[in-house]
């Protein structure tokens, strides 16, 4: 799925209807990359998210680590957005 967006005079991106429907999103993270907007979704449930990598990956480690790095993921994201203000 393709569309040409562009920013309003607030600076705001407009996503439209059909993809926010298709992506069920409602947290995303934007990086750029040299030119390159790049809009990944967060998952609702980190734990999920991390559960969905495979066993093979999560045997390393325990759950209580596991939640520790999540939240980590979280707060460096939410700390990031809360500067841009």
């Amino acid at each position: 799925m393709e569309k040409i967006v562009s920013f309003d005079k607030q600076g705001r991106l407009y996503i439209p209807e059909d993809i926010r429907r298709f992506m069920q999103f409602k947290t995303l993270v934007l990086r750029i990359y040299g030119k390159s907007l790049v809009i990944e979704p967060i998952e609702d449930d980190p734990i999920e998210a991390l559960s969905k990598l495979g066993k093979e990956k999560l045997k390393r480690k325990s759950i209580e680590t596991l939640k520790k790095e999540a939240r980590e993921e979280i707060e460096k994201y939410a700390l990031k957005k809360i500067r841009r203000f």
